[in-house]
């Protein structure tokens, strides 16, 4: 509304039209009556004047009213707009719980779409026109290329996915130290802490392994086998502390225990490997297979059977074929025999 042109003119307006009816119709004064109050006499010209700035503070009133609603009505807008730009961030944010208020029919629509949908940014979304977003878009792609970003202005809780890969993120990059996650696990997820001990598992001495074993998972298991006299990262660990490390990892399958018994094989010694799976098969019987394969693979073939002639018929059947192999003079590797039963297997996460 241009109010100020609009005064502008209808005062000139009446200017002009008052001039012309004092100059050119009447310059009689006339008295008027309202309401049974005699009004002075004015003349007509100004009684004219009088009654079109009436009409005009009416409309003025008029306009500035809904000039008032249509600014309460775009400010409503503009509100749902901002309210509208925080969904989508939260939705980007992989935030739970997303309820945003919104105070228009259109915007409250959209909002509830956005409220209930997981929105993932691609590249092409990078460089967008509004600072939040920008921010919010190129952290997301950082992290799914495998880099770290700055997280902690978004203030996301420490459950959330984008947290979570990103602490991924930062012990892959060596910005986070896996010890400094073990010593703190309440900051951390429990995929967190599964990971920073495997990056331990790797190079750190036995007690600090022994210090964070309640962390254990089996891949961090294979791994500390696998140093067990090897020629670099080397370890001595007392046959005590490799079945209590493996006996803390919940839920192994037999198959899990056959792949230990090849691992085993890489590097510990015989007498190692055989005293560590004839405690895990005392501990679980699942464990069974991996000590069978140690027997055969360290030809002690009469221990074998033995144990095989205490299991079920329909047991252990491929290990009996090898062992009446055995018993015909064939020569097989007993490795051949674990792959075929591990051809579709793949470690326990």
């Amino acid at each position: 509304m241009y109010i100020k042109r609009y005064s502008i003119a209808a005062l000139l307006l009446i200017f002009v039209i008052g001039w012309f009816v004092y100059g050119f119709v009447s310059k009689e004064s006339i008295h008027i009556e309202l309401m049974g109050i005699m009004l002075p006499s004015l003349p007509a010209a100004v009684w004219v004047a009088l009654a079109m700035l009436l009409l005009y503070a009416g409309t003025l009133v008029h306009m500035l009213f809904y000039s008032v609603v249509g600014s309460v009505r775009l400010r409503k807008y503009e509100k749902d707009y901002a309210h509208l730009l925080d969904a989508v961030a939260d939705a980007f944010l992989q935030k739970e719980a997303r309820q945003h208020v919104f105070k228009t029919e259109r915007y409250a629509l959209m909002g509830e779409i956005t409220d209930h949908t997981r929105m993932l940014p691609e590249a092409e979304l990078d460089g967008i026109d509004h600072p939040k977003l920008a921010a919010i878009v190129q952290a997301i792609l950082a992290i799914e290329k495998g880099e770290s970003a700055d997280l902690k202005r978004f203030n996301l809780p420490s459950d959330n996915p984008l947290v979570r890969q990103n602490q991924i993120n930062q012990l892959s990059e060596g910005k986070l130290e896996a010890e400094s996650v073990l010593s703190k696990p309440e900051r951390y997820d429990a995929a967190i802490h599964a990971l920073a001990f495997e990056q331990l598992s790797v190079f750190a001495p036995l007690h600090v392994l022994e210090k964070y074993r309640a962390f254990m998972t089996f891949k961090a298991a294979l791994s500390i086998v696998n140093r067990i006299n090897a020629e670099e990262n080397t370890l001595s660990v007392p046959n005590a502390t490799v079945v209590d490390f493996i006996t803390r990892i919940e839920g192994l399958s037999s198959l899990d225990y056959l792949y230990l018994g090849v691992v085993m094989g890489e590097h510990m010694l015989p007498e190692q490997r055989i005293a560590v799976c004839e405690l895990l098969s005392d501990n679980d019987e699942k464990a069974l297979d991996g000590y069978l394969f140690t027997l055969f693979d360290l030809e002690m073939v009469d221990r074998a059977k033995e144990l095989l002639h205490m299991t079920a018929e329909n047991e252990y059947v491929l290990f009996k074929a090898y062992a009446d192999l055995k018993a015909c003079n064939k020569h097989y590797d007993v490795k051949r025999f674990a792959n075929m039963m591990l051809q579709n297997y793949s470690p326990k996460a």
